[in-house]
């Protein structure tokens, strides 16, 4: 399963501390359907944040797990950051998924 790592400008805060890089992986079906319970996948930043909140492998040296209240204290920056990241970590997936025959 690919990985995507990068850096926020702000950071997440988590505790006392405050962790400036993070690492998703590729989304599952699992997390797509997990993600449409708990928001409405009719809102897109909604539905966006809670999915990364589930993507997210790790911020800093915090492994998890990860909620959507954490997602939605980011700095608007640093949403977008993630956000970018999600699509970046799907096009690596893409990229390295097997090929399908289709008849």
């Amino acid at each position: 399963m690919s990985t995507y790592t990068d850096k926020f400008k702000k950071g997440m805060k988590v505790g006392k501390d405050v962790h400036m890089d993070f690492e998703l992986r590729e989304m599952t079906t699992d997390d797509m359907l997990d993600a449409e319970m708990e928001v409405s996948a009719g809102k897109p930043l909604n539905f966006s944040a809670a999915l990364a909140s589930l993507q997210l492998v790790r911020v800093g040296t915090y492994e998890g797990p990860f909620t959507l209240k954490m997602v939605k204290a980011l700095h608007p920056d640093d949403f977008n950051a993630l956000r970018a990241g999600l699509n970046e970590v799907a096009k690596l997936g893409e990229e390295s998924s097997p090929s399908k025959k289709t008849d």
